[in-house]
């Protein structure tokens, strides 16, 4: 059988030790002083597997990560950057791409700085060079 009295006296011990792990993350300031924590104790327990405070420190980078989705969200990448991304990734110069794709090098520019939408050919040829969803460029 479960005793809470057992369990309350526990929580309120750990959680005199270490707040950190059981901290609202309201505003910037607790996200740093979240992430600051759960760095010094990575750092203390320097990589122990299984630690018996990982569940701990998953609950805290659970909330850190559901603060930062909701405060810093990250935009869907659209054609142009994708683009942009797999060109340095490679790294590829747009004139070897426009070698590759039949795409004119100047096209590809345009794309990339905004100046012209993809178009279905170009998102096709793309994807198939790339090897990715050609729906990513449109």
């Amino acid at each position: 059988m479960t005793n809470f009295t057992d369990i309350t006296r526990s929580f309120q011990e750990l959680n005199g030790l270490a707040p950190e792990f059981f901290m609202e993350i309201r505003n910037d300031e607790d996200l740093a002083r979240a992430t600051a924590f759960l760095s010094t104790f990575d750092f203390e327990v320097k990589g122990e597997q299984p630690h018996p405070l990982d569940p701990l420190a998953e609950l805290l980078t659970q909330r850190i990560v559901a603060y930062e989705a909701a405060h810093f969200p990250i935009p869907d990448p659209d054609g142009p950057d994708m683009l942009a991304f797999l060109l340095e990734q490679r790294p590829l110069s747009q004139s070897a791409l426009a070698v590759a794709t039949g795409i004119p090098q100047s096209t590809i520019s345009d794309l990339v700085n905004r100046r012209r939408d993809f178009t279905a050919d170009h998102a096709r040829k793309l994807g198939a060079y790339f090897k990715v969803n050609p729906g990513l460029f449109l």
